[in-house]
């Protein structure tokens, strides 16, 4: 019987896990506004967290986010986290790169990573938040169980669970579970094989980050999802992770939200 090791390491490039570089500052957040700290950097915060309160669904924002932390490493490098902040999946820090995202700028490539990067961890709290992922203490699992992540145990009907069911199974899993075991004990060694993996995989990864992990990939996934157009004749596994959620219709409104309120930076 397969046993699925979970990995500690989450390393490739564009996103991070916790807040590096420059530290700009660290607020809390409390019925869904942002707690003054008689800081210079006050009203950046609050613009910050109330452009991303604005864009996603308050239901979700406004319950599961209690921190937002900004924070710069430079352009272009690690652009945004979403943290757990407890072992119950109910609170979770926003952490964000002040110069990656930038809302005022008039770069239209820069306006469009801004959105990217924010749809994308918007897309980890949907995931991996109390309703999709409880508790455990397990750290192995069986081929054919519920999906094991950092997080916990997701539920059967989960949004992860199904597909991991559907787009992460036989060959590819075992090869990752392999990569997990044999070489992701240093940074380098597991960067360089997981983009092996998506290499020998290009027909099912829309971007070479999904290849870090199936909660990577559902949540570059998700991302397509929103920022594309449907597509309706897919032709590669790829495609049909887009469509995947247009299963869900709480999902097709959501998508329908945010396109809308981010037309402004994408048009």
């Amino acid at each position: 019987m397969k046993l699925k090791i979970i990995s500690l390491f989450f390393f490739l490039s564009t996103f991070f896990q916790s807040t590096e570089g420059e530290r700009i500052g660290s607020w809390r957040i409390n019925n869904g506004v942002v707690e003054k700290k008689q800081s210079k950097n006050d009203k950046l915060a609050a613009y910050y967290w109330n452009e991303f309160n604005r864009i996603f669904p308050q239901e979700l924002t406004q319950k599961y986010i209690k921190r937002i932390v900004l924070m710069t490493d430079g352009i272009d490098e690690k652009t945004g986290a979403l943290v757990a902040l407890s072992s119950k999946n109910d609170k979770w820090q926003l952490e964000i790169d002040i110069k990656d995202v930038n809302f005022k700028t008039k770069d239209k490539r820069r306006l469009h990573e801004s959105v990217y990067t924010l749809v994308h961890e918007f897309g980890h709290l949907l995931t991996l938040n109390r309703t999709q992922i409880r508790p455990t203490d397990k750290n192995l699992q069986n081929e054919g169980e519920l999906y094991l992540t950092q997080e916990g145990e997701a539920y059967k009907k989960s949004y992860i669970n199904k597909f991991v069911n559907l787009f992460w199974k036989g060959a590819l899993l075992n090869r990752w579970d392999y990569i997990q075991r044999e070489y992701c004990y240093t940074e380098a060694n597991c960067v360089e094989k997981l983009y092996d993996l998506y290499q020998n995989n290009r027909s099912e990864f829309l971007t070479d980050y999904a290849a870090e992990s199936p909660e990577e990939d559902i949540v570059e996934s998700w991302t397509a999802f929103v920022l594309r157009p449907r597509i309706r004749k897919p032709r590669t596994i790829a495609h049909k992770k887009i469509n995947f959620f247009y299963q869900f219709p709480e999902l097709v409104e959501y998508r329908k939200m945010i396109r809308q309120n981010t037309r402004q930076y994408l048009h």
